[in-house]
């Protein structure tokens, strides 16, 4: 049977707290051994490396968005291109086909005007977008003026 301080099989139990901790100096065991500026350290180190890592994800990031705005800049530039010679088709088939029934100085007054109508209805519809665009954007800054001052 144990008795006092010894277990089974001859095994002993620290008798105090002080005893109980005591830092192992097995290979491969930092306990005890790090101290805190070695914490910093490594703490410095590996925010070092996040701090580099993240650059690097950010600058292929941007190179990527750049290489993707310059394909919709071209495509987009190309359909527009498409589109406008779209439009100039349609207009001199409109004035061809208007031509016998109105004559050639009306079907070109008609199919221009058309034309001036629909490009000042889109202006018109750009502006309302411009104003309200602004009028949110102000509002943002005095409603930031406000707050801040």
């Amino acid at each position: 049977m144990p008795t006092g301080e010894e277990g089974y099989a001859g095994a002993s139990f620290p008798s105090s707290a002080d005893e109980a901790y005591q830092p192992t100096d097995e290979p491969g065991s930092s306990v005890g051994k790090r101290s805190l500026l070695e914490d910093f350290e490594a703490l410095f180190s590996d925010a070092r490396v996040y701090y580099h890592a993240e650059l690097a994800f950010q600058k292929t990031r941007a190179a990527f968005l750049a290489d993707s705005l310059k394909r919709t800049i071209i495509f987009a530039t190309a359909g527009a291109f498409f589109g406008m010679l779209a439009t100039i088709g349609l207009a001199v088939g409109l004035i061809i086909a208007l031509t016998p029934i109105v004559g050639a100085w009306v079907a070109t007054a008609l199919v221009v005007s058309l034309i001036l109508i629909l490009g000042g209805w889109c202006l018109w519809k750009a502006t309302a977008s411009w104003r309200t665009m602004m009028h949110a954007i102000r509002d943002d800054d005095h409603k930031e003026a406000n707050h801040h001052g």
